[in-house]
């Protein structure tokens, strides 16, 4: 075979190849070591060597169905080392260059089988096969079939041919479009793009279409675009490569037809698998998937037993395939392709498509719809249910605050007794100066004065208890937690003072504004704190304290009731807050219960802990929404 003058672009790898020989002993003991393991661990080193760029999406799907088919029927693993001569691409020949440059990179490196891609890298390498591996089989594949014929024989040599199918192509095109007056055929002009246009050439002469035949060659893509914009769909335009134009410029001919394809006003046809979904309307081609698993059929007979002479085996078996949206877009009818004939991306319609899916969608939009429906009722039959457990809740919220005033009896009535007994005492008081006869105007002011001052002491008893007793909706406002705290504490302190209990209040909240329900939260605190005062009876007299703080936290207030009793069983701790849970005897075990609901329904959170001098139960309350509005929310939960 003919070898074209060396490639000069090569000359510097070759250099650097030479340069890390010269380093030698220790690269090619690393070359050895790796080479040794690999034939310790039974795994063939297979060499792929391509004529053109090795990362086309042809040669690349190649590759990919040969290493799957090869580790899925091989017995022994496979590693695959690549190499590419890019002859396709460029003018020069690597020649005995680029076989040196083979020679020192792989010294040491055990090499079972060769796949040579194209015959620019068969005319490389078996030229020169003596001086790298003679006795390694080689598998030489994507060639004319013509060409294989002529390749002189050498020994473990198996020839797969491909079968470009132009001949096959026109006649595609031909049915497709039987009034067409011209074919007009793209090429580049690299070696490989000239190879593939002379085979093209015999088709065309034996084929004799009877319409003209125009040959673009060479041109840049750009001008090519601006050619076939001016055509019309009467015109074939088959496309074959064009790795390289006369300007110079390499390109990825599958990159090239997209450009063309989206410019072209005539259809255009081609020869190769990869183009199919790039612009490409119809052709015959071989599979290169097919191709990749016939190259692994004959490696893993090569690997196996390698053969004594050259042998030329059947190309794979090209078939028609066609672009649907292509077909469309020019206005092609796909009934008049070739029975068999592979069409793809066939826009079929959505229910034909996807029956089981629509079905699946459908089925579940049913089912969908009833379990919408249940949910509705059951959520509604829920919300009635919680209505009606707030209802109850507040019913025993109210209770409860019943529960208190029972115990608060007494102290309630001292409370009232004593403005009652004044008014009383300056009532005779009156009434004896009025007897006397010396009754002064001054006097009688005074006794009035006293006589509404505690009228109006009583009554304010009066109203706090009847705020505190009465059934109300729950009603949220702002208002300020100390006027609370103070209130409370002038409410409880006469039953402190009767349980001999000293009750304080360190106030250090700063912001103590706070947005809820009055009534609920002094239900809260009176509770927390006659719990304290139990818990303070087991402390001597004088050493009874309960103490009410407030201080600032980062997202709103904490108040806190500190008693001086024994503190709570760590046991208990976390059961406090359960309902019917209580360390009192005779106790129901719902204050706690209550006053949590109400603290949660107002964002916050009670907690209880030990100090080691008593417990403290901590009560953390958010600050008001800065939207925040009296209003009333109805009977929810407390």
């Amino acid at each position: 075979m003919r070898l074209a003058p060396v490639m000069r672009v090569l000359l510097a790898a070759v250099l650097g190849a030479r340069l890390i020989a010269a380093h030698g002993a220790d690269h090619a003991s690393a070359n050895g070591g790796e080479a040794g393991g690999s034939q310790s661990s039974g795994r063939a080193n297979v060499l792929v060597i391509s004529g053109t760029d090795a990362y086309l999406p042809a040669f690349e799907a190649i590759n990919r169905a040969m290493q799957a088919a090869l580790d899925e029927r091989h017995s022994r693993p496979v590693a695959f080392l690549y190499e590419a001569t890019d002859s396709g691409r460029v003018s020069g020949d690597p020649g005995p260059t680029f076989a040196e440059y083979l020679e020192n990179k792989y010294r040491g490196t055990r090499i079972d089988a060769v796949v040579l891609t194209t015959e620019l890298a068969a005319d490389l390498y078996l030229e020169h096969r003596n001086r790298l591996w003679p006795d390694a089989p080689v598998i030489l594949h994507s060639l004319p079939a013509a060409d294989a014929r002529r390749v002189p024989p050498h020994p473990g040599l198996v020839v797969l041919p491909t079968n470009w199918g132009v001949l096959g192509t026109l006649r595609i095109a031909r049915r497709l479009q039987p009034d067409a007056r011209r074919v007009t055929v793209v090429s580049g002009i690299s070696r490989l793009d000239q190879r593939i246009l002379d085979a093209a050439r015999v088709d065309l002469e034996r084929g004799a279409l009877g319409i003209p035949v125009e040959f673009v060659v060479g041109q840049s893509p750009r001008t090519v675009e601006v050619r076939l914009a001016q055509d019309d769909r009467r015109s074939i335009v088959l496309y074959l490569s064009m790795f390289r134009d006369e300007h110079g410029g390499v390109h990825v001919p599958r990159d090239v037809l997209t450009r063309l394809s989206a410019a072209s006003a005539a259809p255009i046809y081609g020869i190769f698998d990869t183009f199919v979904g790039h612009g490409l309307v119809a052709g015959e081609m071989e599979s290169f998937a097919e191709r990749g698993e016939r190259v692994a059929d004959l490696l893993v007979t090569a690997l196996a037993r390698p053969t004594a002479s050259a042998l030329v085996v059947p190309a794979t078996r090209s078939r028609c395939v066609a672009d649907a949206r292509q077909l469309e877009r020019y206005g092609l009818s796909p009934g008049l392709l070739p029975d068999g004939c592979d069409l793809r991306f066939v826009e079929r319609p959505f229910v034909e498509r996807y029956w089981w899916q629509s079905l699946l969608v459908a089925v579940a939009l049913v089912v969908q719809s009833v379990l919408i429906a249940l949910l509705l009722l059951q959520r509604r039959r829920r919300r009635a249910a919680e209505l009606s457990l707030a209802a109850q809740r507040l019913q025993l919220a109210h209770a409860s605050r019943l529960a208190v005033a029972g115990e608060l009896t007494a102290s309630i009535a001292h409370e009232i007794n004593q403005p009652l007994g004044a008014i009383l005492a300056n009532a005779e008081a009156a009434e004896l100066l009025v007897q006397s006869g010396r009754l002064e105007r001054s006097e009688l002011l005074q006794i009035l004065a006293d006589i509404r001052r505690d009228d109006v002491r009583a009554s304010e008893v009066i109203r706090r208890l009847r705020a505190m007793l009465a059934r109300h909706d729950v009603e949220r406002r702002r208002f300020d937690l100390h006027a609370l705290v103070e209130e409370t504490s002038a409410l409880v302190r006469t039953e402190a003072s009767r349980r001999g209990v000293a009750i304080d209040c360190a106030l250090g909240a700063r912001h103590a504004e706070i947005f809820g329900d009055r009534v609920q939260l002094q239900q809260v605190l009176i509770n927390l704190v006659l719990n304290a005062f139990d818990a303070s009876a087991a402390s001597a007299e004088g050493a009874r304290h309960v103490t009410i703080e407030t201080c600032d936290t980062a997202d709103g207030v904490r108040m806190s009731v500190r008693d001086s009793g024994p503190g709570v069983a760590a046991a208990d701790l976390p059961r406090l807050f359960d309902s019917y849970f209580s360390t009192k005897a005779g106790g129901m075990g719902l204050g706690l219960s209550i006053a949590r609901s109400i603290v949660d329904a107002h964002g916050g959170t009670i907690a209880a802990a030990n100090t080691g001098g008593g417990a403290v139960f901590v009560v953390e309350l958010p600050r008001p929404p800065s939207d925040a509005r009296p209003g009333r929310s109805g009977r929810s939960p407390p």
